[in-house]
């Protein structure tokens, strides 16, 4: 800007070197002068804009064409029920996918965590009790996020109860989730989201990497998750005040964030997270909104140093 202030001022002859002297020939601020070598012509502002603005739009249609060419392309491609790459491997029913994940538990040691966003009926839950028991009484793990509607349902209900008694957890989680089975770190279940006609296909991965990246998932989901029955915060007097939540709240107000920067970070709404705080003032017995001795509390609380 300073180069091209000087030369509306009149200094149009500039040497092939000079600082910025590129920048405003490629956004066709300036020309050359084809009579005078060395000489440059100021070109009319709107003009260039226009010219740039128009090679830009053709640029990014040009890429949006492509793009919904390649849509086309690979949407007349069969889908393969053969392995799309190391790890991961195509379930084409829902016999398929029920046939891996038994494979999977008959192998799993240390834990089996589940997320269904869809309503599971009376029979399924029946069939799943005494396979759920049994992995309990194996020593394993068991947490399942279900959506906040399954807390008015007597199928899931009946099941947690059951599985909540044998040290299972169950929480609950308001809008849309992931659907997905994780065993051990080993394998996991996940929906097959390239067909979203057909909610019996589904892909099954054993690939390292993406079972890292499946794990942080779940675990965003689990915190974000009300805890329903099972687990210490299911009597905040028998075990903590806090949640997974509530903590993370927490310790976002001493890093000094707003909440509602909070709430972004921990992709909540705002009403989500007051409502979060809300409790924990109640149990704590303070008056909603009283930051201070909540956050003199939290500084001295040994829950400070939970996950």
């Amino acid at each position: 800007m300073s180069l091209y202030d000087r030369m509306r001022q009149g200094a149009l002859a500039q040497d092939a070197d000079t600082p910025g002297l590129d920048e405003l020939v490629h956004f066709g601020l300036i020309v050359d002068n084809v009579f005078k070598p060395g000489a440059f012509l100021l070109a009319d502002p709107f003009q260039a804009w226009r010219h740039n603005v128009v090679q830009q739009r053709a640029a990014l249609e040009g890429v949006a064409h492509r793009l919904t060419a390649l849509e086309r392309l690979f949407a007349t491609l069969p889908v393969s029920s053969e392995p799309a790459a190391a790890g991961i491997t195509y379930l084409a029913s829902k016999d398929e996918a029920n046939g891996a994940i038994t494979k999977a538990l008959g192998r799993a040691r240390r834990f089996v965590y589940t997320a269904h966003p869809m309503t599971r009926t009376k029979r399924t839950m029946e069939l799943s009790l005494p396979r759920d028991i049994e992995y309990l009484d194996r020593g394993l793990a068991l947490r399942t996020i279900y959506t906040s509607e399954a807390r008015t349902r007597s199928a899931e209900g009946d099941w947690a109860k059951q599985v909540t008694s044998r040290g299972a957890e169950v929480r609950t989680l308001k809008g849309r989730f992931h659907r997905m089975v994780l065993i051990d770190d080993t394998a996991a279940i996940i929906a097959d989201h390239t067909n979203t006609e057909n909610a019996e296909t589904a892909w099954e991965v054993e690939h390292p990497g993406l079972l890292a990246f499946l794990a942080e998932v779940y675990a965003d989901q689990w915190r974000r998750a009300d805890p329903w029955l099972g687990g210490r915060e299911d009597n905040p007097k028998a075990g903590t005040l806090t949640t997974p939540m509530t903590r993370s709240i927490l310790r976002g107000m001493g890093a000094g964030r707003t909440q509602a920067a909070i709430a972004t970070d921990l992709g909540v709404s705002r009403r989500t997270l007051t409502n979060h705080l809300t409790k924990l003032y109640e149990l704590l017995g303070y008056e909603p909104g009283d930051q201070f001795r909540l956050g003199k509390w939290w500084a001295t609380s040994p829950e400070s140093s939970l996950d």
